[in-house]
Order: C-alpha cells, then structure tokens, then sequence
C-alpha cells in the first residue's frame, strides 16, 4: 500500500468528539489544518494559469473578477489528449483541471491520507497516485452504463474510447489527465472557483444534490480552501443530517430486493430529485462553510450539498474537491451495487462504528 512521504505535512487524526458530531451531521469543518506553503504554492500557480488563459483578469485588481461571456465559454478547446480543458469558465465559475498534479494531491487528499484511514480502516483507501509518464492516470471503476454516463461529458461524449464498454465488473480505468480522474480517486477535480457577487441558488435549491448512493465506493469527500474564505463568500453548503435520511430512506425502499431486481414502482436514482431530497430541501437549514486559508469540509459522500453563493465584491472562492473511495477488496462489486443495504456506517472503520453519535 503506499503512502505519504514522511516529510509531506499530514492533518492531525481526529478526536472521538470531531466523530461522533460528524456521524451525526454527516459534516465537519477543520479550520486551517492544511500546509500554508503548498496553498501559497496553488494560489500562485492559479493565477500564472489565468495569466495565460484569461490575462484580462489581475490579480490585484477585483474589479477584473467578472463572469466569463458567452465568446469566452466557448473558446477553451478540449485538451489534444482527451479530458476537460485544462482551464475553462463558465458565468461566474471556472475550473482548472489540475487536480492529478503532485501540488494539488500533497496539498489536500495526501495531507489527509491519516484521517481517510481512521475513519475508512487502514489499508483500504484507494491511493490518489496522480499521473504516469505518460501524463495518464490508472485506477479502479465499476463500469457499468450509470457510470459511463458520468464519464462522458468529460470525455468529448465518447467516454468508451477510453472505459471500453459497461462491463458491470470493477476495471482499471486509464483516463487522460485532465478527464474525470475522481471517479477512480486518482485525482482531485482541480480547482473550483466562483468569482464574485454570483447569484443566489435557484429556487428550492435545484442545484443541491447527492451523488454516492449506488455503483462507487466513494465514502468521504473534502472542499480543501487554498485561501481565505469569510462568510458570505461561496462556500460549500451542506444540508446537516440529510446522509442519514437518505441512506435510511433508500434501504427501506431497496430492502429484501436482491441486485439486479428493482421494487416494483421504486422510482429511478437521481441524485437532485429522488426521494426524500425534496423533502429535505423543504425542511432543512443549508450551512455554508468558511474558513480560513487551508480548511478542509469533511462530508459524508451521501449528504446532500451545493456550491454556495458567494456575495462578496473582492473574493475568490477558490477550492479543490476530492471524494475517498474504499478499495475493490474492502467492498465487492455485488455490495457495490446493492447499496444502500444495512448499517450507514456498514463500509467505516472500527473507530467510527464504535462511537455513538453526538446528541
């Protein structure tokens, strides 16, 4: 198994009190845990790549900051090497797809390899190994139509020039290095950034949703902020509680109904509108997170979340997102596609199993 280098700065484990009140939110906030040269490092190189793609926007001058024109989203080219462009924009939104790149996996998934452990079990958490040689990534999927699907509008719509065919079994996937190397946890997504004074979110929160129910191993995701992020200003939001009720709601409905068979009138998985989400947009209190420089968001992989609006007239919100995934060996194929079934924290460790939730 490998892991961190003894000199990359690691997050300190958490305490039996960080776990029970995340078991109990499916949410945790830890306030300027990450190495502040290495976010100093990614700030500097985010704004040597809009200098190059978009030399209009100054880092000195916010006035600059303003949402990207129609002309602009349609000029980034798709990389030669398949995959997203490496840097695009979108309104007030534009990502750089430099999540495989060693300075952006030392900075976030690496630093928090030790907690993915404790709370995952140690030795089996996929490895975010990053990009080869060959500027590519390897690493496993379940491949199955539903996955394909999220593959391909990451891929120039032809996701199986790279995946080859939904073979319903776990593969190991090669993907070009600016493509969608989170769905085998080799990268993170890059960089995730809303540009000042953005819109509210529509109404009853459409944009909300949770992805992690069925056909990935995915248990936690981070929002790693690389610089100061107040209030008010983007952050992630996050509705407390909501991994538990779904998880809950979705059991019930699938219980005693073996894979492949589906409960007559069970209506399909979509991860904005299924059942309870709309509920659980109606009756729960979103909470965005801020933070320092360096703050990471824990969430649960099944809670229901959303990019927040950020208000601000002078602030960047400037993030990298990662999901932690549970080995093939850990977690079969066939419990794979039965999920949910049993316990919510069925697939966690000992640790996490152990405590109670906090009141």
């Amino acid at each position: 198994m490998t892991r961190p280098s003894p000199d990359l700065h690691q997050v300190d484990p958490l305490t039996e009190k960080q776990i029970a009140l995340f078991k109990r939110d499916g949410m945790l906030i830890l306030p300027g845990v990450l190495d502040p040269d290495l976010c100093r490092r990614a700030r500097d190189q985010m704004w040597e790549i809009i200098g190059e793609h978009r030399p209009a926007m100054r880092r000195d001058d916010p006035a600059t900051w303003v949402p990207f024109s129609e002309e602009e989203k349609a000029s980034y080219p798709r990389a030669d090497t398949g995959g997203d462009p490496y840097f695009s924009g979108s309104n007030h939104r534009y990502y750089i797809r430099n999540g495989v790149e060693e300075l952006l996996l030392d900075l976030a998934p690496r630093a928090l390899w030790g907690v993915a452990e404790q709370l995952l079990g140690e030795g089996e958490v996929v490895w975010p190994a990053g990009a080869d040689e060959a500027g590519e990534t390897i690493g496993p999927c379940l491949l199955t139509e539903g996955t394909l699907g999220g593959f391909d509008p990451h891929l120039g719509g032809e996701p199986e020039k790279w995946t080859g065919p939904a073979t319903g079994r776990t593969e190991q996937v090669r993907l070009p290095k600016t493509g969608p190397t989170w769905m085998t946890a080799q990268g993170t997504r890059g960089l995730y950034c809303t540009l000042p004074n953005s819109p509210p979110p529509p109404a009853h929160y459409r944009g909300a949703h949770a992805e992690a129910l069925y056909e990935t191993r995915w248990r936690i995701q981070i929002a790693a902020y690389i610089d100061d992020l107040p209030e008010r200003a983007g952050g992630l939001t996050l509705f407390p509680g909501s991994h538990r009720r779904i998880w809950d709601h979705r059991e019930a409905l699938h219980r005693d109904c073996p894979p492949p068979a589906v409960p007559e009138g069970s209506p399909e998985w979509n991860g904005y509108t299924a059942p309870p989400l709309p509920e659980i947009k109606a009756d729960t209190e979103p909470v965005e997170t801020a933070g320092p420089s360096g703050s990471v968001v824990l969430w649960h992989a099944n809670l229901l979340h959303m990019a927040g609006q950020n208000q601000r007239r002078d602030v960047i919100r400037q993030a990298t997102i990662y999901a932690f995934a549970k080995t093939t060996e850990s977690v079969p194929d066939e419990v794979v596609k039965r999920d949910p079934s049993g316990d919510l924290w069925r697939d966690w460790s000992e640790a996490v199993r152990s405590i109670e939730a906090a009141a």
